[in-house]
């Protein structure tokens, strides 16, 4: 996978985050060597 779609992943992970406090939001995405994409983002409470 191209850095650039990884970087896109990571920013619609950033959408889901949950920051009613600090309100920064932070998304990320790492492919595996088989190819496996996870994704994630931050979650206050």
């Amino acid at each position: 996978m191209e850095r650039k779609e990884l970087v896109k992943l990571a920013i619609d992970a950033r959408e889901k985050a949950y920051v009613p406090y600090s309100k920064f939001k932070v998304g990320a995405a790492i492919e595996m060597e088989d190819g496996t994409v996870f994704t994630g983002c931050n979650i206050e409470n």
